[in-house]
């Protein structure tokens, strides 16, 4: 597993901190359409993710909490030095009407892992996560095939967001929307002739789930709902959502310390991930790797750098160890809702490495919500 020099294994947090910490699940609603774009041309933004990445989710959250007075400015350096809110990517949510009840069900999403395959032509899909809870996983990228019996290779769905519908597999892509303005100068606020952009953006009414790790005393001033701008483009009107707290986590039920997990966030690809004296070692790896930025940092203003990343959905095989058996459980918990942060130069990494175990991982690709 390659290592980048520049980058740290983790954090060191006080124990007393870390057993602080809540866990929580929300649900995001676009009011407005939100510019998340994938790539940047020279005449603007285009092919959104399908996802919102944590560091964006959680920059978004501070940002508003800040500007509310919810919390201070010395909170806010206290978290670009030392992360202690931390926020997975937030996945679409699928609703579909059922024609027998007439109730509206919805779906999470979770992306698809490097051994899920849809047939081009009818459409069959599969999904085989049993045999590598038996095996050790390669390193690397994924060299894998599946075939439809009736019409041969199949189509991969590796990181496309997906959910189980009866015994089905199905890919959900949210809708999008196109829109051009005309560019404005900043020092005058008129338009400028000839300066058009073009955005391409989820459309609003699309909803999200996520989950989030906050203190204490950041969960005690959080309303049940909160309006926060998310992504590019909110001069103009784009990404204003509304944040609701659906549930928090009881951590007696995190007691998955080994096996075979999946990243429900792209995974900074180092051998060993530590935060709060605990840590995870990466024993085996079947995932793809790409190269992104690795977020904005509020305080400083500018954009973190451009690193290597192993796509969401991928499957490792991992070993949670700490002193004891409660940290155990915390950090088990914390590494499948906020991911463990990364240190990078100056600047924290957060956003990444949120782990699942399989079992949850398919528990929810088939669960509903009315």
């Amino acid at each position: 597993m390659e290592r980048t020099s520049q980058v740290s294994e983790g954090m060191v947090m006080d124990q007393s901190r870390m057993k602080s910490l809540r866990f929580l699940e929300i649900e995001i609603e676009l009011i407005s359409p939100a510019i998340i774009p994938s790539r940047m041309t020279r005449s603007g933004y285009t092919r959104p993710l399908d996802y919102i990445p944590g560091s964006t989710l959680r920059g978004a959250l501070l940002a508003t909490l800040y500007r509310f007075g919810y919390v201070d400015k010395e909170m806010i350096r206290r978290e670009a030095n030392e992360p202690s809110v931390l926020s997975s990517s937030a996945y679409p949510i699928k609703t579909i009407e059922e024609p027998t009840t007439n109730k509206a069900l919805s779906h999470y999403t979770l992306p698809a892992t490097p051994t899920t395959f849809r047939c081009r032509i009818c459409g069959r899909t599969v999904l085989n996560l049993g045999r590598f809870t038996v095996q050790d996983l390669s390193l690397g990228e994924p060299h894998l095939v599946a075939e439809c019996s009736e019409h041969g290779p199949m189509k991969s769905l590796y990181t496309m967001p997906i959910y189980r519908y009866g015994d089905d597999i199905r890919v959900f892509k949210p809708r999008t929307i196109y829109t051009t303005s005309v560019s404005i100068h900043k020092e005058l606020g008129v338009a400028m002739r000839g300066m058009l952009f073009s955005y391409e953006a989820i459309a609003e009414g699309t909803k999200f789930w996520a989950r989030l790790v906050v203190p204490d005393y950041v969960a005690e001033k959080l309303p049940e709902r909160l309006n926060v701008t998310i992504g590019r483009g909110s001069s103009r009107g784009f990404g204003h959502s509304s944040v609701r707290i659906k549930s928090s986590k009881n951590i007696t039920n995190s007691e998955t310390t080994s096996g075979v997990f999946i990243s429900l966030s792209p995974l900074v690809p180092l051998s060993r991930l530590s935060y709060g004296g605990c840590e995870v070692r990466i024993r085996g790896l079947l995932g793809r790797l790409t190269r992104m930025f690795s977020g904005w940092d509020m305080l400083l203003g500018r954009r973190r750098p451009l690193i290597k990343l192993v796509k969401p959905g991928a499957i490792v095989r991992a070993e949670i160890s700490c002193g004891d058996s409660e940290n155990t459980k915390i950090f088990a918990a914390l590494l499948s809702y906020g991911g463990i942060p990364i240190r990078l130069d100056d600047t924290w990494l957060t956003g990444f490495n949120v782990l699942v175990p399989v079992n949850e991982y398919e528990k929810l690709l088939g669960e509903s919500l009315e």
